[in-house]
């Protein structure tokens, strides 16, 4: 094999090894803290909402972490138009002392979810495993253009 084509398997696998550290990360740490994965990342790229709540939310508590919940049916207006899917947040961002459930706080949503403000630190993992992910497509996207434009001559 050539010397760019020995290259480019490089900077090739290099990519592989950091889009797999990346979604490890983005979704193993959802699975481990028990909130979904991307939740971070996804807050942070969401756009603001106003909600409206189901009538009730089913919550989870794992260890002695935060009670977090997730609201099906829950409907938002985005983009002028009305979404209807699931919230999920920390259960002490959802106020049930009235009549009816309502939101304490920011949410923002992206596509079909909507999101409750998560603990700083996910976000930062989350959004530092989403840049990973495109440094190693970036990586790979130069290796590319480098085997593919003729070397010079000598």
């Amino acid at each position: 094999m050539s010397v760019r084509g020995e290259k480019l398997k490089g900077r090739a696998t290099l990519s592989l090894v950091l889009v797999v550290i990346a979604a490890a990360v983005l979704f193993l740490i959802g699975s481990a803290s028990q909130q979904p994965a991307g939740w971070g990342a996804a807050y942070a790229f969401g756009r603001p909402v106003t909600l409206e709540l189901p009538t009730t939310c089913g919550t989870e508590t794992i260890g002695s972490g935060r009670t977090t919940s997730a609201c099906k049916g829950t409907k938002w207006t985005a983009d002028g138009r009305e979404h209807t899917g699931t919230l999920y947040a920390y259960r002490d961002q959802i106020d049930d002392s009235g009549s009816a459930l309502t939101f304490k706080g920011e949410a923002r949503a992206l596509f079909d979810r909507a999101y409750g403000e998560p603990a700083a630190w996910l976000t930062w993992v989350h959004v530092g495993a989403v840049g990973l992910a495109a440094l190693a497509v970036l990586i790979l996207l130069v290796g590319l253009l480098l085997a593919a434009v003729p070397g010079r001559r000598r």
